[in-house]
C-alpha cells in the first residue's frame, strides 16, 4: 500500500473510532444521569470494619450519586434530594457542564471514634467542596479544586485527601460536590492512617522511577547533541521534556510544588504543554524518518497538524477550557495515530530506525486510547487507566531513544561510507587496515591489498564533463559491490582511486580477482564512454613489512608499475620487485594524467 493509501486508510479509521467512541459517550452518560427530581432510594451505608487497618482502593462503588444539571442546588435541597446508587461506571462521569454531588454514608459500630482518610484520586477537578456532617444541622466544610490556592487543601498532597471523623456506635454522612471545565471522574479511595502513609510512599517511589527516567534520557540527549550535533536528538530531547512537565501538571505534582499560587497558569499550561509536546514529537518524527525524502506526502500532513497545535497553543490563554480540552484531546489522538502511520510507511520503504520507533508509537497509542476512553467515561477508573497513559509514554520515550540509538549507528556509518559511491571512505580504510594488517601477522592468516584506479580520468572529464566523470567512478563502485563481498573491503580512496583489503586471500586468488575485476570494469561502459582500470596488488607472503603503511606503499607502488606498462593491467608486488618510491612530484603527475 502506497503512503497516500495507508493515510487515506487511516483517516477511515479515526473516523470509525471517532464514532464508536461518541455512541458510547453518549449511551454512558444517558446511563448515568440521575435527575434531582428523581426518586431516589435508601443510602448506600459503608460499615467501618472493625480491624485498625482500612484500604479500599474501588470507594466509588460504595457512593450515592446526584446530578445538578443546572449547578444551583443548596446543601439543604440536596440532602433532600433523592441520590441513586453508585458504580465504577457511573462514577466516571466525563465530559459534563452538570455539577454532580456524591454522598457516602459511613457506619461506626465500635466504641471508639475513628479517623479515615478519603482521597479523591483524579486531581485534575476545579472544584471539589466536601461538607462533613458534624451534628444534627452543623457541617465541617471543606473547599478545595485545581482552580483554588494549594493551601486550600486540608493535607499538602497532589490529590484532593479529606480526614474524615466517625463517631462510635453512630453514622457520619458525607457531601461532595464536583464541578470541573474538565472531565469529572468521581475516584475515591478510602484509607486509614497507616495505610495512607504506605500508599503515597509506593507513589513517591513509582513516580521517583518514572522522572528519574525522564532524567535520564533528557541528560543522554543532550548530551548526545552536543556530541553528534543531530537536531533529532534535540528535537527528542524537546519532546521528552515538554511531555515530561505535562506528566507532572496531569499528575498533580507541578500545582504542589512549581506553581502552587498559580490554579489559572496550572490549567492554562496543561493545554499548552500538550501542544508543545505533540508538536515536538510531529518536528522528532519528520526528522527521525527523513519524512521529507521517504514520504514527502505524509511529512506535509505532518506539518499541517503541527500547525494545528500551534494555533492551539496560541487559543490556550483565551479560550476557556471546557471548550479548547475536547479539540486537544482529539489531535493528540489523530496525532499519535498519524505518528504510528508514518512509522509503518518508512518501515515499508526501508528505514531501519522506523522499527522501534513503530513499536514505541503502539505502545504509546495503546495507553492514550486507554487513558482517553477514561477520560471521556467509556472505562472505568481504575489503577491501570488512570496511569496508561504514563506507562505507555515510559515505553515510548524508552523505545524512541532506541530509535535514536539506530540513528547514531547510521550516522557512524556515514562517517564512515563515500556519499558518491557507497563504498567505505579514507576513514573507514584507515582504520580498518591497520586492524586487518595486525589480525593477519598474528594469526599467521593470508592477506592481500589491492590499489587500483581509473586510468586517463583526467582527460575522461575534460571531455565528457564532471557528471560523466561521477557516473564512470559510480561504475566502478558498482563492479567492486558485486566483487568484494564481506569480509571484503572495497572503499573510494580519494578522487579516482580505490582500495579493496582482501583478508583470508592468497596471492594467487588475488591475482585471479583482480584480473576478473579489471575485465569486468572494461566490459561495463561501451564506446566513447568505455573506461579501464589498473591494478596493483600486494600480499603478505610476498614482503616482509614493517607496518600497514608499507604493506599499504607497496601495493600502491604495484600500481605505479601498472601505469608504467601501459595501464589496463594488473601488476603484483614482490620482495624482488625494484621499490618504486615515487617522488612527490610524479605522484602528482600520475594524478594530473591518470
Amino acid at each position: 500500500m502506497s503512503p497516500l493509501g495507508i493515510a487515506v486508510f487511516t483517516g477511515q479509521v479515526r473516523s470509525w473510532v471517532t464514532a464508536c467512541m461518541s455512541a458510547w459517550l453518549l449511551l454512558m452518560l444517558l446511563s448515568v444521569t440521575v435527575r434531582a427530581d428523581d426518586a431516589g432510594s435508601g443510602p448506600t451505608v459503608f460499615e467501618l470494619p472493625t480491624a485498625e487497618r482500612i484500604h479500599v482502593d474501588e470507594f466509588s462503588r460504595h457512593i450515592d450519586l446526584l446530578e445538578d444539571p443546572e449547578g444551583k442546588l443548596s446543601l439543604d435541597q440536596v440532602v433532600r434530594a433523592g441520590f441513586a446508587p453508585g458504580s465504577l461506571a457511573a462514577a466516571n462521569v466525563g465530559f459534563t457542564s452538570s455539577v454532580w454531588w456524591a454522598r457516602v454514608t459511613f457506619r461506626n459500630l465500635g466504641t471508639r471514634e475513628r479517623e479515615v482518610f478519603v482521597r479523591q484520586t483524579y486531581p485534575l477537578i476545579d472544584y471539589l467542596d466536601v461538607y462533613e456532617q458534624t451534628g444534627a444541622d452543623e457541617w465541617r466544610i471543606h473547599k478545595t479544586g485545581d482552580r483554588r490556592p494549594f493551601e486550600a487543601r486540608d493535607i499538602a498532597h497532589r490529590d484532593f485527601v479529606f480526614p474524615i471523623h466517625v463517631p462510635p456506635q453512630a453514622e457520619r454522612v458525607v457531601y461532595l460536590r464536583y464541578q470541573s471545565q474538565g472531565p469529572i471522574d468521581i475516584s475515591l479511595a478510602l484509607f486509614s492512617s497507616p495505610e495512607l502513609l504506605e500508599s503515597l510512599s509506593r507513589e513517591q517511589l513509582a513516580y521517583g522511577i518514572y522522572y528519574g527516567c525522564v532524567i535520564m534520557l533528557l541528560v543522554w540527549s543532550s548530551l548526545v547533541f552536543i556530541a553528534v550535533r543531530d537536531r533529532a536528538f534535540l528535537a527528542y530531547f524537546a519532546y521528552v521534556g515538554t511531555f515530561g512537565l505535562y506528566m507532572l501538571i496531569h499528575n498533580g505534582l507541578a500545582y504542589q510544588y512549581l506553581w502552587p499560587d498559580s490554579p489559572r497558569w496550572g490549567n492554562t499550561s496543561l493545554v499548552a504543554l500538550i501542544n508543545i509536546a505533540l508538536f515536538a514529537g510531529l518536528q522528532f518524527s519528520r526528522m527521525i524518518l527523513r519524512a521529507k525524502e521517504v514520504t514527502p506526502r505524509l511529512d506535509l500532513a505532518a506539518r499541517g497538524l503541527q500547525a494545528v497545535a500551534a494555533l492551539l497553543l496560541l487559543a490556550a490563554p483565551f479560550v476557556p477550557y471546557s471548550t479548547i480540552i475536547a479539540p486537544v484531546a482529539g489531535l493528540v489522538l489523530i496525532g499519535v495515530i498519524f505518528m504510528l502511520v508514518m512509522g509503518v510507511a518508512a518501515m515499508v520503504l526501508g528505514s531501519r530506525p522506523a522499527r522501534f520507533y513503530v513499536i514505541a508509537w503502539s505502545s504509546f497509542l495503546c495507553g492514550s486510547v486507554i487513558f482517553l476512553l477514561k477520560t471521556f467515561g467509556v472505562l472505568p477508573h481504575t489503577f491501570f487507566t488512570q496511569n496508561g497513559w504514563q506507562i505507555g509514554s515510559l515505553l515510548e520515550m524508552i523505545l524512541l531513544s532506541m530509535t535514536l540509538s539506530t540513528r547514531m549507528n547510521e550516522l557512524q556509518h556515514q562517517s564512515r561510507t563515500d556519499p558518491l559511491t557507497l563504498l567505505g571512505n579514507r576513514r573507514m580504510f584507515d582504520d580498518r587496515l591497520p586492524q586487518e594488517f595486525a589480525f593477519a601477522r598474528q594469526e599467521q592468516k593470508p592477506l592481500s591489498l589491492l590499489v587500483l584506479d581509473i586510468d586517463h580520468f583526467k582527460g575522461y572529464n575534460d571531455r565528457h564533463g564532471h557528471a560523466r566523470g561521477d557516473h564512470a567512478i559510480k561504475a566502478v563502485a558498482h563492479a567492486l559491490r558485486k566483487f568484494a563481498r564481506k569480509p571484503l573491503v572495497a572503499c573510494r580512496y580519494g578522487g579516482e582511486e580505490f582500495t579493496v583489503i582482501l583478508p583470508g586471500i592468497d596471492c594467487q586468488t588475488a591475482a585471479a580477482m583482480s584480473e576478473r575485476l579489471r575485465r569486468t570494469v572494461e566490459e561495463t561502459l561501451n564506446g566513447d564512454l568505455a573506461i579501464t582500470i589498473s591494478v596493483g596488488y600486494a600480499c603478505l607472503a610476498r614482503g616482509d613489512f614493517e607496518n600497514a603503511e608499507k604493506f599499504f606503499e607497496a601495493a600502491d607502488s604495484a600500481l605505479y608499475r601498472a601505469k608504467q606498462q601501459g595501464r589496463n593491467c594488473v601488476v603484483a608486488y614482490h620482495d624482488r620487485m625494484e621499490q618504486a618510491q615515487e617522488p612527490p612530484a610524479q605522484r602528482d603527475a600520475r594524478a594530473a594524467t591518470s
